[in-house]
């Protein structure tokens, strides 16, 4: 009777751990947009997303509604530790309108809230603070490129 027990309680362990044994952490982008005026947006009848979920395989930012609505971006990185990703102010990863790198230095979850806040044209290391991972950036500039963000690469330093 006992055996049953131990091999009862022993499938049961096996059986809740081992979904969690293989978990690796999603690796998602996900862009915030502060909309400046929402009721110039309700009168003209266009509908502007607040968000959107980028995952590896959604290379550019068509989708969102909010193009052509003003406001200025945020964004939020999840996955694991050396995660880069790119967010160009240029459709197909054109480097004109300024581009923000982004690495992950650790498996937290990180935040920025000011994507053109960084020092131009050199790599910054920002260490794991007020609940938000470490991570690496790199900004090159451009006038308005937190407002106008048009494709994303993953894993690729331009």
């Amino acid at each position: 009777m006992k055996m049953k027990t131990i091999l009862t309680v022993f499938i049961l362990v096996i059986g809740f751990a081992a979904p969690g044994l293989g978990y690796e952490p999603d690796t998602e982008l996900i862009l915030f947009k502060n909309i400046e005026n929402s009721g110039e947006i309700l009168i003209k009848g266009r509908l502007c997303n607040t968000y959107l979920r980028i995952t590896k395989d959604l290379p550019h930012l068509s989708d969102m509604r909010n193009r052509f609505c003003r406001g200025e971006y945020s964004l939020r990185l999840d996955g694991p530790s050396g995660t880069t990703v790119t967010v160009y102010g240029q459709f197909f990863f054109g480097k004109t309108r300024g581009y923000l790198v982004l690495t992950k230095t650790d498996d937290k979850r990180v935040q920025i809230t000011e994507i053109d806040n960084f020092p131009a044209e050199q790599w910054k290391v920002f260490q794991p603070s007020n609940g938000t991972g470490g991570y690496e950036a790199f900004l090159k500039p451009s006038p308005d490129f937190k407002t106008n963000l048009a494709s994303v690469q993953w894993n690729k330093i331009p």
